[in-house]
């Protein structure tokens, strides 16, 4: 096949292209919907619940975003240990599809089962465990739903399809992301909301096993020209030790494959880590809502299946190497302002959390507005807080919309949420004798404190984002557009860059390797995540990732593209003369 055009492979062809395809339809939604939207800052909330907002293990703290990221690097890592092994045993044995069966079921079934954390003693503990549960069996499809890659393309297409396969993703997990929207908006501050949150979730595992039917349906099991039978465990185990120990004895001859493998390593644990913590962050460091996160993720999905077709059409001109160091280019830039997204400090009288107005004929202050306040520990605490000032003035302690306060009342407010070290808000005074007084609390997400790179986002905030009036929500939305552009090339060109340089015959294996190498990225990150974050600040452990990428951009310039699709034929070449069979055309 030498066509460069879809349209001229066989339509038996396009129809294993369009089912392959669909598996990314059904995963993307756990990835979108669960994985970027809802799974972290729904956990970050269940957290704070129950732990507030972080507790110390061992001298280091853990917020929820580095707890998050902590569970995501436990999970990839059991799969990175166990998918090259796996991999060369399914290169001489028939079981891909097995393979790739088993780890849908595990990982949707254990989605489904997050909906049960509300029923039990522990529901951050429980939907924590279920989502390791269901990123094993994530990770471990993914490893097993490329390797199908270059057995359903000629060379020549494989930039195409997988940019195909990503665009499907972007689309179908943008579709169910869109249905999870309007179902949390419509039942938002009402008692059904965690309910309709759960069920959310639970759909996304539906999701994913429903649509991944197509695939198993009809993408057939890879050739194997020398298949093993009756293979047991033993031997199977005893095999995939020998073959690996041969593939590293003769490493030497795929030295393209090992370049790329190490800047795919270094790159991808940038920008898998942006991505697995990005909720997460900004739930946690910025304050980005649930709902705002959502319509943010969602635009990206759409801009990003415009993105991956977009350097599909750019890698066609200047090559996938030079489209691929493009896009990480943008990535980095990305990431430079994702450290600077920083909340504009409330100015005009309407922008603070407590709003308080004179009431002439009365002598005592309105409370016009004032934070809505639930069980969690950051609030019960704040209850004490206005407790100790003399502010009761509730029964549950709280302040409320409708409120009166005495002057006196409203000076010792005023002086709370200034003074505290638990202040999370801001606080307004119009008329009477505090006419024009405001103040903002330690811990209002304005303050971006004395950390080491706070200097940045402050500049850039005061550059930027206060002359076009950007709030961080806006900022993050903003972001999130820029990182769709960038998100569908990179991983697509990421993918079909690699299956240009493996043998076909040893799919399986290789892209094992090529997973194993994601997986890996994905437990180092998020750990330097976690450690940075607790020994110095979210912010500085965002832009630490930036290093991994400019690293394994630079890499990529010894990635001989050419060179390793040539080693990759004389393989499949021999290893099909070894079997007595004509290399397929």
């Amino acid at each position: 096949m030498v066509s460069g055009k879809l349209k001229d492979l066989s339509a038996q062809q396009r129809r294993v292209i369009r089912a392959w395809c669909m598996y990314d339809w059904a995963n993307s939604g756990y990835a979108t919907a669960g994985g970027a939207a809802i799974f972290p800052v729904y956990f970050v909330f269940l957290f704070k619940d129950a732990l507030g907002e972080s507790v110390s293990i061992l001298g280091i703290d853990f917020t929820g975003s580095s707890t998050w990221s902590l569970a995501i690097a436990f999970a990839t890592a059991l799969v990175a240990i166990s998918s090259p092994v796996l991999g060369v045993i399914a290169d001489r044995v028939a079981i891909k599809k097995a393979l790739l069966w088993i780890y849908t079921i595990v990982g949707a079934s254990a989605t489904c089962l997050m909906f049960f954390s509300a029923y039990t003693g522990q529901p951050w503990l429980w939907f924590l465990a279920m989502f390791i549960i269901a990123n094993i069996g994530f990770a471990g499809c993914l490893v097993f739903y490329n390797t199908f890659l270059p057995h359903i393309a000629p060379r020549e297409l494989l930039d195409d399809v997988s940019s195909r396969g990503f665009a499907y993703g972007y689309v179908g997990g943008g579709l169910l992301l869109a249905v999870h929207l309007a179902m949390i908006l419509a039942t938002r501050d009402t008692q059904w909301a965690d309910l309709v949150t759960r069920i959310a979730i639970s759909s996304i595992g539906l999701w994913w096993f429903g649509w991944a039917l197509w695939t198993f349906k009809l993408v057939p099991e890879p050739h194997i020209p020398n298949p093993i039978h009756g293979l047991g465990p033993g031997r199977a185990m005893a095999l995939a030790c020998r073959e690996l120990a041969h593939t590293f004895r003769e490493i030497r001859g795929f030295r393209v494959i090992v370049i790329y493998l190490i800047s795919y390593l270094l790159f991808n644990d940038g920008l898998q880590t942006v991505l697995n913590v990005a909720g997460a962050y900004g739930a946690d460091t910025i304050g980005i809502p649930l709902v705002f996160n959502m319509a943010t993720i969602l635009i990206i999905q759409f801009v990003a299946a415009f993105g991956a077709m977009a350097f599909s059409w750019l890698a066609g001109r200047i090559g996938t190497k030079g489209a691929l160091s493009v896009t990480l280019v943008g990535w980095s830039v990305a990431v430079l302002f994702g450290v600077a997204v920083a909340p504009l400090a409330p100015v005009d009288h309407k922008d603070f959390d407590y709003r308080l107005a004179y009431q002439g004929e009365e002598g005592r202050y309105l409370v016009e507005a004032a934070p809505e306040e639930e069980e969690s520990v950051s609030d019960r605490v704040w209850r004490e807080e206005l407790g100790a000032a003399g502010l009761a003035v509730n029964a549950g302690g709280a302040l409320k919309a409708g409120d009166t306060l005495s002057p006196g009342e409203a000076e010792s407010l005023l002086a709370t949420v200034r003074k505290s070290d638990r202040s999370l808000y801001g606080i307004s005074v119009e008329g009477g004798e505090l006419d024009g007084e405001t103040g903002v609390g330690a811990r209002h997400n304005s303050n971006l404190g004395k950390g080491r790179i706070d200097w940045w986002p402050r500049e850039v905030r005061q550059r930027v984002w206060r002359p076009l009036g950007l709030d961080a929500p806006y900022q993050w939305l903003l972001l999130g557009v820029s990182v769709g552009l960038v998100m569908g090339g990179s991983q697509a060109l990421a993918r079909s860059l690699f299956a240009q340089i493996v043998p076909h015959t040893r799919s399986g294996e290789f892209f094992s390797f090529f997973g194993f190498m994601g997986r890996v990225s994905t437990v180092f990150g998020p750990l330097l995540y976690v450690v940075v974050t607790g020994v110095v600040d979210t912010r500085v452990a965002v832009l630490s990732l930036l290093v991994l990428i400019i690293a394994g951009g630079v890499m990529l310039k010894w990635v001989d593209a050419a060179a390793g699709a040539r080693a990759a034929d004389e393989e499949d070449a021999r290893h099909y003369a070894e079997a007595g069979e004509a290399v397929p055309g």
